[in-house]
């Protein structure tokens, strides 16, 4: 069953709009890869600032919430529409390590109904940092099957990875 993607796309398309850069990831990215069939929320990750992110929105109910306690680093989180599934916006997405801070970038890597897609690679590492072992095992399988994108896999090899991580992260750099 498709999620309904009316709030999504509502706020993506002021994203577009003002030129803000932005990408799908979490279970809406799964579900884009068809990994998955359920959408809790939708999350969107800029790495704009607060203030214009606010501006751009100032027509939407938005409520900003806290990121989550310890990994959680990102520099905020903003709700939308409170009815499911809602759209979360995630601002410099950023987890914690054993090793240090881990910036996930936010980088577009397909079209899915119009709205930019977030990296299958950057959201494995994420899950992993989360420890959300299903959701990283699924794209990590996803990964080794349809092959990964090496410039990504070389950004996020610069960060403070631990080494379990960096360890899946070099064997897809090298197959």
């Amino acid at each position: 069953m498709m999620p309904d993607i009316k709030n999504l796309a509502a706020v993506v398309e002021k994203f577009e709009q003002y030129d803000i850069g932005y990408t799908l990831g979490g279970s809406g990215l799964l579900h884009s890869l068809g990994l998955t069939n359920k959408v809790r929320d939708w999350d969107v990750m800029t790495e704009a600032p607060k203030e214009i992110v606010l501006e751009i929105l100032q027509n939407f109910e938005v409520k900003e919430i806290v990121s989550g306690d310890f990994p959680y680093a990102s520099k905020y989180k903003l709700l939308i529409h409170n009815n499911n599934p809602q759209v979360e916006i995630m601002g410099r997405f950023a987890i914690y390590s054993s090793k240090g801070l881990c910036i996930i970038p936010s980088i577009p890597v397909s079209r899915w109904n119009g709205i930019q897609v977030g990296s299958p690679e950057a959201w494995y590492v994420a899950y992993a940092l989360m420890n959300r072992k299903e959701k990283a095992d699924l794209l990590l399988s996803y990964l080794k099957k349809v092959g990964s994108n090496k410039r990504i896999l070389r950004i996020l090899m610069n960060e403070p990875l631990p080494d379990e991580i960096l360890d899946e992260i070099e064997s897809l750099n090298n197959g």
